[in-house]
């Protein structure tokens, strides 16, 4: 009878060390999971896709690269320029390029991102390229002024 406790004590130690074993991982993986996903939210910043936000937060120096990167890639799916259908620009069309301006003047942004903005708005509007141009030179005078 004694071997059948001692066989009946090790099964239950085995049990409850299973029982405890499960309820750390459960509850060890509770703890961890928000704090991933807090993470995941805060890295994701929601940009709004109304453009006078837009151009505002073109020019937010606390704004990282990799946001301003997101931020011009929202510009391009949503904001388009169209063709150009006279010389003067139609004021729909100069607050849009406001935007590249703005994206140009902050210091946070890098030159491979205002270069990107350039390239790409110039692939989908060819017929405004000396006024996204012109528009980038602007934005790039005012980002040498607040420097100096």
């Amino acid at each position: 009878m004694s071997h059948i406790a001692l066989i009946v004590l090790c099964a239950a130690g085995v049990l409850l060390f299973i029982f405890a074993l499960m309820t750390f991982l459960i509850l060890g993986g509770k703890e961890k999971t928000p704090k991933k996903a807090e993470e995941a939210v805060v890295s994701k910043k929601k940009f709004s896709t109304d453009l006078e936000k837009m151009i505002a937060k073109a020019a937010d120096t606390s704004l990282n690269d990799s946001d301003l990167k997101k931020l011009a890639t929202l510009f391009i799916a949503t904001h388009k320029l169209g063709s150009k259908t006279s010389k003067d620009l139609d004021e729909a069309t100069k607050k849009k390029l406001e935007f590249v301006s703005s994206f140009a003047s902050n210091a946070s942004a890098s030159a491979t991102n205002v270069s990107f903005l350039n390239r790409e708005l110039k692939k989908l509007s060819n017929s405004y390229k000396k006024e996204i141009d012109a528009y980038e030179q602007m934005g790039l005078a005012k980002r040498k002024i607040k420097e100096s």
